[in-house]
């Protein structure tokens, strides 16, 4: 292998099988220069970049600050993300996950958590992901001999997510807040408590999950009821569709998401059926 970028002293890209890779062992990269050949004994993890434009200066800077020991932690929890999931991982989740980590690290050192109301979904909705990031989790309070809380598994699992998804990660968790605040705004407004087993909770879930994206990507249903039928429906279940306006107001007040009538007689009738 030779060296074709110099990241950090640690850090390097080479080549293999006409794919870019990042080399990653102490000193790798000190002294060195493109062109020359890496040496083989301070080879500790190599990692396989399927998208070259991951290879910018903000991964650079990124690499330069942050300790060897993390970035080296991240691409071995990389690793086991893209070994565990059924689902293809893009690379993307290198950069960000180690960016994470170390930020996570910092928290931890401070004192300080991050809010987790989205932790009860996430787990739901995203079961083996969110199983994969308690397993990262476990495994970094292992490397580093830290008591970090299992609920930084719930961010986690948005990046293993966002990575499977490969889109923005901002996108992933507004998708999730939409759920999460939909369902907390069912419970609130008929002060009952979903259960997680039930069927019409699956489906209602699973509904939320698709309108939610709806939102995010700014895309419409296809079908479109005619208005007897709307208005059909949204007096008949007056209460339901008091409450799926309640969560439009909610969502447009937060992220300025226009909702069309369709949507909120199909939220009114996932409702219903989840009320039964």
């Amino acid at each position: 292998m030779i060296i074709k970028q110099i990241l950090n002293n640690n850090v390097v890209i080479s080549s293999r099988d006409d794919k870019e890779i990042i080399v990653v062992g102490k000193g790798i990269g000190f002294n060195g220069k493109v062109n020359e050949e890496i040496d083989e004994a301070k080879v500790e993890k190599t990692f396989v970049l399927q998208n070259q434009n991951n290879i910018d200066g903000s991964m650079m800077n990124l690499l330069e600050a942050i300790p060897y020991e993390i970035v080296k932690f991240g691409i071995k929890a990389t690793d086991y993300i893209i070994r565990c999931s059924h689902k293809k991982i893009s690379d993307r989740i290198l950069i960000p996950l180690i960016d994470h980590i170390y930020s996570c690290l910092q928290r931890y050192e401070q004192g300080v958590s991050f809010d987790n109301t989205l932790a009860p979904n996430v787990s739901f909705l995203y079961h083996d992901e969110y199983k994969i990031a308690t397993d990262v989790v476990d495994m970094l309070n292992s490397d580093f001999n830290t008591e970090v809380d299992r609920g930084e598994a719930t961010f986690i699992t948005l990046h293993i997510v966002n990575a499977q998804m490969d889109t923005d990660i901002e996108d992933v968790y507004k998708t999730t807040d939409i759920v999460n605040t939909s369902v907390k705004t069912v419970e609130e407004y008929f002060n009952i408590s979903l259960s997680s087993n039930d069927l019409n909770f699956i489906r209602f879930i699973t509904h939320l999950q698709f309108f939610a994206k709806r939102m995010v990507k700014n895309t419409m249903l296809d079908e479109d009821l005619d208005l007897d039928m709307n208005k059909h429906i949204n007096v008949k279940y007056a209460n339901e569709y008091a409450c799926a306006k309640l969560i439009g107001e909610k969502i447009q007040e937060k992220y300025g998401y226009q909702i069309e009538p369709n949507e909120y007689t199909y939220l009114t009738i996932h409702i219903a059926r989840l009320l039964r």
